[in-house]
């Protein structure tokens, strides 16, 4: 049977640990899903200045509003989206930041007929701060890259304007692939940190 702490020895020992310098981080109220130091909930309005894959194309509009929380720990850039959290770098002087993400996005739902056709998106934010290092971000400014490909051995000529027609969709939802949309960004904190 293991032996159990006693409960004075056990109450002593934390109180030792948090005593020691560096401790509140391991022991304090931070969470450990947000990284670095808070800088605020962020309304993004982001306004199209590129488009190759077609109007209207993968559901795009010409303008697209969403909030981001971002942080900031040294030399990188954390973008909270809700769903994730990516990171990247930053420049020398600490105000502009690139964070890059990947993914594959399976283009044929169960039971769709034709080839496998998935399409990676590589997307491409750089970010803008207000120069100076402290937390108190009102604002910042950027674009946003996302650039679509078919993977290797994919067959999604059915997806592209002028292709084959999918017997099932016989719907093109863009006019040629590899394709990209850019946005410019212009942002405002709607909470700080």
């Amino acid at each position: 049977m293991p032996l159990a702490p006693r409960p004075a020895a056990s109450l002593a020992l934390v109180a030792a640990l948090a005593l020691l310098p560096g401790c509140e981080q391991a022991f304090g109220t931070k969470d450990a899903l947000q990284p670095g130091t808070a800088l605020g909930t962020f309304h993004v309005t982001a306004t199209r200045t590129e488009n190759t894959c077609g109007e209207g194309a993968l559901g795009s509009t010409p303008t697209w509003e969403f909030d981001v929380e971002l942080a900031r720990d040294k030399a990188t850039l954390f973008w909270d989206n809700g769903a994730q959290v990516v990171s990247g770098p930053g420049s020398a002087d600490g105000t502009r930041f690139q964070i890059d993400a990947d993914v594959v996005m399976n283009m044929r739902e169960g039971g769709d007929p034709g080839p496998p056709c998935s399409i990676h998106r590589h997307d491409t934010a750089v970010v803008t701060l207000p120069a100076g290092d402290g937390a108190d971000v009102a604002t910042f400014t950027g674009t946003l890259t996302f650039a679509f490909a078919p993977t290797a051995g994919s067959d999604c000529a059915d997806l592209v304007l002028g292709g084959a027609p999918n017997p099932k969709t016989a719907m093109p939802i863009v006019t040629q692939l590899p394709c990209d949309f850019g946005f410019s960004m212009a942002a405002a904190r709607t909470k700080a940190p």
